[in-house]
């Protein structure tokens, strides 16, 4: 197995902290108190956002009260599917009285009524959920640019559920490769949540439809938007089980193409931030933190 070593950049503030949220979901206290453990380990830099929901809010104003920080921690509100907007907006509010975090981002969905674009008045860049579903995806993306158009200049990401729910299973990688092909069309950048616990994607015991997506496929994928790869070379790399493969594809990214695939990818969700990370650095793509 290669054991070359990839540009850190490209796993800077990678991973969100999503330790509330299912299947981990962690009181908010532990996960505050890990999260702080967790900015003062090897894995610091690699450490994204805490990502707290809407009804999360008071118990984490309640666990960062008095807490004496260099810098505040860095927090995205996330409004899940079918949450009301008042409730992210109240949210916001309540925590931008916290002195030990900062809300830096905030995620929600698309509804019909297009209520989520009352996120875009918080003035921090807002990650937009839509749905997978192919007949729907392009339509939903086609809405997330226009709001960023405007937006006044709010940032503004697509996101996508990357994880089996109750409803459906994992997403397929020709609707993940959809999603990714159809955002970077629309110059917006994007955002994952949940499922990626590991480097490498597996197939189920049928070995016709996908277990869960893998870090280092989405990587992969990506560099193959940037090479201007189609739906089915991205297809085929979503869903590439050859580990050494994927280590040489990552492994052989330069600063620049690192810096271009993080502007498509800003970041995605994970319960189990160090699952991820001690599986790469067993590849021998990350060392110890200098």
């Amino acid at each position: 197995m290669s054991t070359r070593t990839a540009p850190r950049n490209l796993f800077r503030a990678l991973v969100d902290d999503a330790a509330v949220f299912p299947p981990g979901n962690a009181p908010v206290p532990r996960a505050w108190e890990e999260h702080l453990r967790l900015r003062r380990g090897g894995y610091a830099d690699l450490l994204g956002l805490l990502l707290v929901g809407t009804g999360h809010a008071a118990q984490l104003g309640q666990a960062a009260a008095g807490a004496e920080l260099a810098e505040p921690v860095a927090v995205a509100v996330v409004s899940r599917p079918g949450t009301a907007v008042e409730d992210l907006l109240d949210a916001v509010d309540l925590l931008r009285d916290v002195a030990a975090v900062q809300v830096v981002t905030v995620e929600t969905a698309l509804d019909p009524a297009g209520s989520w674009r009352r996120a875009l008045s918080l003035g921090v860049p807002v990650a937009v959920e839509v749905d997978r579903d192919r007949t729907q995806l392009l339509r939903s993306l086609d809405e997330v640019a226009t709001a960023r158009s405007d937006g006044q200049g709010t940032v503004v990401l697509a996101k996508l559920r990357t994880q089996a729910t109750p409803q459906r299973p994992v997403p397929s990688p020709s609707e993940l490769a959809a999603f990714l092909l159809g955002a970077d069309a629309r110059h917006l950048p994007v955002k994952l949540t949940g499922g990626l616990h590991h480097a490498v994607a597996r197939r189920d015991d049928d070995g016709r439809t996908l277990d869960r997506h893998g870090v280092l496929n989405v990587l992969a994928a990506l560099a193959a938007v940037d090479a201007g790869a189609d739906e089915l070379g991205l297809v085929g790399t979503l869903a590439e089980e050859d580990t050494d493969r994927l280590v040489d594809v990552v492994a052989g990214l330069d600063e620049p193409a690192v810096a271009r695939l993080r502007g498509r990818f800003r970041s995605f969700g994970c319960c189990g931030v160090t699952d991820p990370l001690d599986e790469l650095r067993e590849l021998g793509l990350l060392t110890d933190r200098p």
